[in-house]
């Protein structure tokens, strides 16, 4: 039994192997129990292992993701002075420069951050080059462990080490305040979503044995008229010979009926739609057009939708926002000598409404005896 905390760290991460292996409801609920005392590590994994198997999970994390990624984004001064302006203008310089990159930029930084609200957590380590550059460390969730209050990594499982001056350390370190920006979410997509895909695959398994032995049609032979009981177990035993092989040889007279009226229904189709309509409406917000279903609705519906998933998206461009100022920006001033910072990290929040949805707004106003402008 571990006795120092360091060693009780150590150990949790041990445990984390193969955790999609022969995976059950009971192994899932002791995850979920442990995740709520800190130990997260074997539960982030079959996360991260979900999101890539499943379709569902894949369209919803570029739905979201992407509808951060296409804010402009801007550094705002908090001071009306010419120092905070100076220091503004600088660290756009340096975060414009790191957004044209292809890896490790401030672009896959933002992806990164944007999957706490999937996971539960996620984050990223700001450093710069030799060249000053400023590159994005993203953090494994599987690697790094929240504990009491600390962050812990474990750099054996990375094949670059980059804390303290990019030097590896063995085994199982503590991550100073300060060096990561981090975003947490108490209430993950991914949570509800392992009990949704453990009913999945259980259904999907029930759904096997069904087909199994009942998908095939049986097969009902009449014997010939006069046939007596005495044979009846041998036209029992053609008939099972013709359901497993398909093919039989019977006497003139016999007829062969196939029970097939009873399966004209697939409930695994709808259980299944059924899942992935539950993973759509926690990722986002209700809206039915992830999953297909906004054919034949009408404006005022669709618009409802559209609102409810920019106001999950704003949630996030506000929390990203605010942990990029505290932990990057604050780094990128000590890295320039520039004081205290004296700005902010801010999405611009695109118009609500497209020229289309003004007209449309304009016509029903119209329509009411409201008088417009066409100005």
């Amino acid at each position: 039994m571990a006795n120092t905390p360091i060693e009780k760290v150590a150990n949790v991460f041990s445990k984390m192997f193969n955790p999609l292996r022969s995976l059950t409801k009971t192994q899932i609920e002791q995850m979920i129990n442990d995740g709520h005392h800190g130990d997260d590590v074997k539960m982030q994994m079959v996360f991260s292992e979900i999101e890539s198997q499943s379709s569902i999970y894949q369209v919803c994390i570029k739905k979201r993701i992407s509808g951060v990624l296409n804010r402009e984004w801007d550094i705002v001064p908090i001071e009306n002075n010419a120092n905070a302006k100076s220091q503004a203008k600088a660290i756009k310089d340096i975060l414009l420069k790191s957004d044209r990159m292809n890896e490790d930029g401030l672009t896959d930084a933002i992806r990164h951050l944007v999957m706490a609200v999937f996971r539960g957590r996620s984050a990223i380590k700001p450093f710069f080059n030799q060249n000053g550059d400023l590159l994005f460390k993203k953090l494994n969730n599987w690697n790094v462990l929240y504990w009491n209050g600390k962050f812990y990594w474990n750099p054996s499982s990375e094949q670059v080490g980059w804390l303290d001056q990019g030097v590896a350390v063995p085994g199982v370190v503590e991550i100073p305040n300060g060096e990561i920006c981090q975003l947490t979410d108490d209430m993950p997509i991914d949570l509800p979503g392992l009990m949704l895909y453990l009913r999945q695959l259980v259904g999907e398994e029930q759904w096997a044995r069904f087909v199994e032995k009942s998908g095939i049609a049986q097969v009902v032979i009449t014997a010939p008229e006069g046939t007596p009981a005495t044979e009846l177990d041998l036209w029992n035993f053609r008939a099972k010979q013709i359901y497993e092989g398909g093919s039989g040889t019977l006497p003139a007279g016999a007829n062969v009926h196939l029970l097939t009226e009873a399966r004209g229904q697939d409930p695994f189709t709808n259980y299944v739609q059924h899942q992935m309509e539950m993973i759509s409406i926690l990722a986002t917000g209700g809206t039915l057009m992830t999953i297909g279903g906004s054919t034949g609705l009408g404006s005022d519906l669709a618009r409802v939708q559209k609102e409810s998933f920019n106001s999950l998206v704003n949630q996030d461009c506000k929390r990203i926002g605010n942990a990029i100022t505290n932990v990057v920006l604050s780094k990128i001033c000590r890295h320039l000598n520039l004081g205290n910072c004296l700005c902010r990290f801010e999405f611009v929040e695109d118009d609500e409404y497209s020229a289309n949805d003004y007209l449309d707004m304009a016509k029903k106003l119209n329509e009411t005896g409201i008088a417009i402008d066409i100005s």
